[in-house]
């Protein structure tokens, strides 16, 4: 009975491993070129649960340039900074084993069952030194399999939030991990620690996901208290009126932001598109929001326009 329960689950975990990219998606520079210009890297290319890229990590140091973080996503997104020199360090002796193989675990052999899994490639240059050329080590890995090229491409991600400011700000618990994290900090653009202050505030619960009547009051202190919401051409004025509105248009819908702008430090504009599906019809709108500090609170939306739905395409 086990055996022919392994060999039915045999073909399902093959199918959900999901082959990481390379560094051309991202138009990286491959390993071999960065050992042969002289620079050190430590990178990591991952692959979500259902088969979406999901961004590269990486830790470089060129040759005569000072260490820095890069994290770019598939979309085009990248974040970039220099990094300190204990940082760098770090990352670097993280990296000193991760291409090793672990001794197979004693006892008996149970199948498991491991379901969207993430998957991760990791590169590594080591520089040249006396008497030993550069070298380039890889190792690739799916979260369902033991190894060590998991656990170091998502320590690469941790680090990459730390060396990141904005970044660090974000709530994590509003994202799925670290990757993810750091995908969204990539729409932060202006004064990024306010947009990222502001960000936290509309990811609070159920304000994007709203569940209708059901979490009107629960939404109604995100709302400036002389806000004015148009969804396309209904206009709802005060905090009461425009969490109402909002908490029933947005029912069975979702916002996917494209941008998040800091104009000033209490001042962030969020721009993105309202997708619903429904009756086996997909629509989107665009949405604008404005989101503001004032009278002593934190980030609240001060202002929304929503456009007429459209087919999705």
């Amino acid at each position: 009975m086990i055996q022919a329960f392994a060999n039915v689950l045999a073909p399902l975990l093959a199918a959900s491993a999901t082959s990481t990219p390379g560094p051309e998606l991202y138009h990286l520079p491959t390993a071999q070129s960065v050992a042969s210009s002289g620079g050190e890297v430590v990178r990591a290319f991952f692959v979500d649960g259902y088969g979406n890229q999901a961004g590269s990590v990486a830790f470089m140091r060129p040759r005569g340039e000072e260490p820095r973080v890069e994290v770019r996503t598939a979309s085009g997104g990248a974040l970039v900074t220099v990094v300190p020199l204990d940082t760098w360090e770090r990352v670097r002796a993280a990296a000193a084993l991760f291409d090793r193989k672990l001794a197979p675990a004693s006892g008996p052999d149970v199948p498991s069952i491991c379901l969207h899994p993430w998957s991760v490639s990791v590169e590594v240059v080591d520089p040249a030194r006396p008497g030993r050329p550069a070298a380039v080590r890889t190792a690739a890995q799916s979260s369902c399999d033991v190894g060590l090229a998991v656990p170091l491409a998502f320590e690469v991600a941790r680090e990459a939030v730390a060396a990141l400011p904005a970044c660090a700000l974000l709530h994590a618990e509003q994202y799925r991990n670290n990757v993810s994290l750091l995908a969204g900090c990539t729409l932060l653009k202006g004064d990024r620690a306010a947009a990222a202050l502001a960000r936290n505030a509309y990811g609070s619960d159920w304000f994007a996901t709203t569940r209708g009547d059901r979490t009107e009051y629960a939404i109604r202190q995100l709302f400036f208290d002389r806000a004015q919401l148009n969804w396309a051409g209904t206009i709802a004025e005060g905090s009461e009126a425009a969490a109402k509105l909002w908490s029933s248009r947005l029912e069975n819908a979702s916002i996917h932001p494209l941008q998040i702008v800091g104009e000033a430090a209490d001042r962030v504009r969020i721009e993105g598109m309202i997708f619903r599906y429904a009756d086996n019809r997909s629509t989107k709108a665009p949405v604008t929001m404005v989101w503001t500090k004032e009278n002593g609170f934190g980030f609240r939306l001060h202002s929304a326009t929503v456009g007429a739905e459209e087919p999705a395409g």
